[in-house]
């Protein structure tokens, strides 16, 4: 995370806030950079590269051949985001739950399934989630699975971590200003 604390027009400087604590999470990175984008989020900062006023420190980091798609996002960008709003499509990957005397409890998303899925929506079916209506299910046992639509708060649900370094962007923000403050990413698969 980089922060330009003088203000518009002066350099950029490398925060102390990591990201070594945020997870894997497909939905936030499809969301917010378009990497990954399983659920067909509308990508707020897709593919921009580094910034061309990056600071040295962020710069002085060793990118290699495995690093790819790097981009930002700024504060002023993250708090335009309609956390509310739905995803244009339904997320290609079905979502697994649990069925049980509470309700059906949520497990997992996942681009293949196994064994028991494939002989209730049939041996060649579609994995992928995109390829049926909203809202279409398969049942066996205690599972189903089922194709739903995300909206933009699911990209956050399920990662603390990557709650804090939002908020953590909002309270430099507060102090510097929504357009002096962004988050420069990078990613390694």
């Amino acid at each position: 995370m980089e922060i330009r604390p003088h203000g518009t027009g002066s350099p950029w400087e490398l925060t102390d806030i990591s990201l070594r604590e945020v997870s894997t999470n497909y939905d936030a990175f499809g969301l917010l950079f378009g990497v990954r984008n399983f659920a067909g989020f509308e990508p707020v900062a897709p593919g921009r590269g580094l910034p061309d006023d990056v600071s040295a420190s962020l710069r002085a980091r060793h990118f290699t051949e495995r690093h790819h798609d790097p981009t930002w996002v700024s504060w002023a960008e993250v708090a335009r985001i309609d956390w509310s709003a739905p995803s244009p499509r339904v997320d290609d990957r079905i979502h697994v739950y649990d069925l049980t005397a509470e309700g059906p409890r949520y497990r997992s998303k996942a681009t293949r399934h196994g064994r028991a899925w494939r002989e209730v929506a049939g041996e060649h079916a579609d994995h992928r989630g995109s390829s049926y209506p909203e809202g279409t299910e398969w049942r066996s046992g205690n599972v189903m699975w089922r194709v739903e639509r995300l909206s933009n708060s699911d990209a956050l649900q399920r990662d603390p971590a990557l709650r804090a370094v939002l908020e953590g962007m909002r309270e430099l923000a507060e102090r510097h200003g929504e357009d002096n403050v962004r988050l420069v990413v990078w990613f390694d698969s």
